[in-house]
């Protein structure tokens, strides 16, 4: 009886040491709690990465804006090298008078194509008409071709389209003639005059206010293009600045729907109309001042000169945070922020007036 319970005992010791013990795989859930707090985290981290994923997308697209300025200076001083002179910034000669289809005429932005590497689409421009739509079929490859969208016109944080088009009206300043063009985030800069050449130079602007661009024509100045005209240097003096292009008008970054109805058609946005070429920057009003009801009051002239509005000839704009590209008759690109004093700006756009100013770091 003993051998027999001692025999059987170890058979059961056998036999459960050969069956593995059942074990508890169940996981106690999350509490509410919990899953509170790892949301939390998580919306501080997306909320503390996110702000430097802009920034990093806006420092790319600034990059990339840069080498848009810096190629299209290259390319005006390569014409220059060709032919001895700065384009022209635009020019329109009406031989007839109001006789429209004797009109001849473009802006510098068709000029220098052969210099971007668009030979083949600056021969397709037939140089005998400008691109004008009441020119009827004569002018219609010219206009076809100024819609064209060239990306090196347009600035990466520009929030128009590529492929919008603007649609130029240039009746209510007194010519019969409409165009329309692809958009163009770069104009060249004719001068400084008005409220904010008062202000520049302390109430008393006089001598020559010129920019680097001469306009001829039968609304030209016929001023010498040569690259000697630049007696402020070409260093301090810019070729082409910043001003957001495109089918809107902008007061800060945000579009302006009244502003737009009255002004767009005549705000040179595309990179081949005729007033593109033309920005006398007289100054504007800051953008906090600006009231929707009242939109009329917005143009007044004034003390605001980068990133005000994109208003043509009240300030130079872009989306960038700050200020604005010049690309300068050197060949160089510069930033210059909106904070820059006003004699400085003027300064920058005028060609032989001989102001002496420290460039701002």
């Amino acid at each position: 009886m003993h051998r027999y319970s001692q025999s059987h005992r170890h058979e059961r010791v056998a036999h459960s040491s050969s069956c593995p013990r059942r074990q508890n795989t169940q996981r106690p859930a999350f509490t509410l709690v919990e899953l509170l707090v790892v949301i939390a985290i998580i919306g501080i981290l997306v909320g503390l990465l996110l702000p430097a994923v802009q920034a990093a997308r806006e420092a790319a697209r600034r990059m990339q804006c840069s080498n848009n300025v810096k190629q299209i200076s290259l390319a005006m001083h390569n014409y220059e090298s060709a032919y001895k002179t700065f384009p022209l910034a635009w020019w329109l000669d009406i031989p007839g008078g109001t006789n429209i289809p004797a009109a001849n005429g473009r802006s510098w932005g068709i000029s220098i194509l052969p210099f971007l590497e668009q030979t083949n689409l600056y021969n397709q421009f037939d140089q005998r008409f400008p691109a004008l739509n009441e020119l009827g079929p004569i002018a219609q490859a010219n206009v076809q071709l100024i819609q064209q969208p060239l990306s090196f016109f347009k600035c990466p944080s520009s929030p128009w389209g590529i492929t919008e088009i603007y649609e130029g009206d240039a009746s209510g300043a007194g010519l019969p003639v409409t165009w329309n063009a692809a958009g163009s985030d770069y104009i060249s800069t004719t001068g400084v005059r008005g409220a904010f050449a008062r202000i520049a130079y302390s109430g008393s602007p006089g001598g020559s206010r010129h920019g680097a661009l001469p306009v001829q024509g039968v609304f030209g100045d016929n001023r010498n293009g040569k690259i000697g005209a630049m007696v402020d240097g070409t260093s301090n003096t810019c070729l082409i600045a910043e001003r957001t292009g495109g089918p809107r008008i902008y007061v800060g970054t945000a579009p302006a729907a009244a502003l737009t109805g009255l002004l767009v058609s005549t705000n040179g946005g595309g990179w081949g109309d005729l007033l593109n070429g033309e920005n006398w920057l007289s100054g504007g009003l800051f953008p906090n001042g600006y009231d929707p009801a009242n939109p009329a009051a917005y143009l007044q002239e004034g003390p605001c000169a980068i990133n005000c509005s994109n208003i043509r000839g009240r300030s130079l704009h872009s989306f960038h945070t700050g200020g604005i590209h010049f690309g300068m008759g050197d060949g160089s690109v510069q930033f210059v922020s909106a904070s820059t004093d006003a004699f400085v700006i003027a300064a920058l756009i005028t060609r032989e007036k001989g102001e002496t100013f420290t460039f701002p770091q």
